[in-house]
């Protein structure tokens, strides 16, 4: 966990830009309700889950600053209940190993990262989303990383949880 601040979102280059869910909230629905049925099948067999349920997800580096910052991944915006019960999982967890399930709609990727303890039998899922044309920024530099992060951290506070993505891959078309 670090206390390093998340810059607000404001009125940017693309503030007049729709949204990446913009005609497909329905859809994104669908993938949080899989994400839940996916957290159901890890319980079945034994697992610990934390379902997320972000309010926002925005891509690190942004594609009109793509140097505006070091970090590379996802900023996921979790509510507060959430935020606490991730961070006190990650004070005695060892997130080691993940699966991503992805799917496509028209331009927005939408993918679900599981994110595992399997010596805790603990796993977090993070629903996520993006826009294709958001992405080359983040994708170049997770590739020369060979990682990237989903920070995750709530409204209210000034702190966040990363979770590490050691092969980025299968989160990019």
């Amino acid at each position: 966990m670090t206390d390093e601040q998340t810059p607000p979102r404001g009125r940017g280059p693309n503030a007049d830009e729709p949204h990446a869910l913009t005609g497909l909230l329905s859809f994104w629905e669908t993938v949080v309700e899989d994400a839940e049925a996916t957290a159901a099948e890890y319980e079945d067999e034994g697992w610990e889950t934390l379902v997320l349920h972000p309010g926002d997800v925005t891509v690190l580096p942004p594609a009109n600053l793509p140097d505006a910052t070091e970090r590379v991944g996802f900023d996921v915006l979790v509510p507060g209940s959430e935020f606490d019960a991730l961070s006190s999982w990650v004070e005695s967890a060892a997130f080691d190993r993940y699966d991503v399930y992805r799917a496509r709609e028209d331009d927005t990727v939408f993918a679900v990262s599981v994110v595992q303890d399997a010596a805790a039998s603990k796993a977090v899922v993070v629903p996520l989303y993006y826009g294709l044309d958001e992405v080359d920024a983040m994708e170049t530099k997770a590739r020369e990383r060979g990682e990237l992060r989903l920070y995750v951290r709530p409204v209210e506070a000034d702190r966040r949880v990363e979770l590490v993505q050691s092969e980025p891959e299968p989160l990019f078309p």
